[in-house]
């Protein structure tokens, strides 16, 4: 059941918002966050920008970031899931996202979320989380790697952009991400 319900959740952001293509892992420094950033004074996209795709990490319980997000002139409508093999699990809406060349941060607010690491993650409702990614090319075994990172969940909106507890700093193991800057697109 909890198979389908991210399918479906993965399945719906992507159709509707992108085009055809394809524990919390955080370790960095919080004081580097951009948490005091107002949401209010940051746009919540570019026009153009996509985040798409999906990765695993190797490390961190071996989490995996389901994500889907495009910039368009009244927002960035898209989803998140973030699954472990335990079966702790945040499902959301993205709130913001915001590309700059290569590298994307995606901020969520949390509609369901369960599983054993659901409170170390502070994954309650309501909250949100910012999830970073870097896309360093199409997944080829010859490639870097993409890279990923996602913040613990937080009572207040902690805006848009670059945070410091979701630097996209690990490789992932599987999967791949397709990010767009909508201004050098």
């Amino acid at each position: 059941m909890r198979r389908a319900l991210v399918v479906a959740a993965v399945a719906a952001a992507l159709s509707a918002t992108v085009p055809a293509t394809a524990g919390q892992a955080s370790t960095t420094d919080p004081s580097t966050s951009s948490s005091a950033t107002s949401s209010a004074a940051t746009p919540k996209a570019t026009p153009g920008d996509v985040l798409a795709g999906l990765g695993t990490l190797g490390d961190f319980g071996n989490p995996t970031a389901y994500l889907a997000a495009a910039g368009t002139s009244w927002g960035a409508p898209g989803a998140f899931t973030i699954t472990y093999p335990d079966g702790t699990y945040a499902i959301g809406a993205s709130t913001c996202l915001v590309v700059d060349g290569k590298v994307a941060y995606l901020t969520g607010k949390i509609a369901l979320s369960g599983g054993p690491r659901r409170t170390t993650n502070a994954w309650n409702r309501g909250s949100y989380l910012v999830v970073g990614v870097e896309d360093n090319g199409n997944g080829g075994t010859s490639e870097t790697p993409d890279r990923l990172n996602f913040s613990p969940g937080t009572a207040t909106d902690p805006g848009c952009g670059p945070n410091g507890m979701a630097t996209p700093d690990f490789k992932i193991v599987r999967g791949n991400y397709r990010v767009v800057d909508g201004l050098q697109a």
